[in-house]
């Protein structure tokens, strides 16, 4: 029972992931389509959220594999749970920087 609870809520942090990804893809792409070249920080703030977007989906395939790792579905010698454990954190550290610091805020 306590396996089938742990399987559930990952697979719902799977899915809230997935979810977030493609509301910051909308989110960019809103962005891009806007195409405001008066405003002064438009390139950085679409940098900023190019960067989201890789940093995002670069957490998710880390965790993902992490995932299919710990439940022995992967077995590869360079893969481990410790490698894919590492870049998930480095990922989301990341993720926390390039959302405080490369996007600018809205002064409305």
């Amino acid at each position: 029972m306590g396996d089938v609870i742990g399987y559930v809520v990952v697979i719902l942090i799977i899915i809230s992931f997935i979810y977030g990804l493609f509301k910051q893809f909308q989110h960019t792409l809103t962005i891009q389509k806007a195409n405001r070249p008066d405003v002064s920080n438009f390139r950085w703030l679409l940098f900023g959220n190019y960067l989201t977007c890789v940093l995002f989906l670069g957490f998710l395939v880390s965790f993902i594999l992490n995932v299919l790792i710990a439940m022995q579905v992967i077995q590869l010698n360079l893969l481990t749970s410790d490698n894919t454990g590492f870049s998930c954190f480095l990922f989301l550290l990341i993720l926390l920087f390039a959302k405080s610091g490369s996007i600018p805020k809205n002064r409305s």
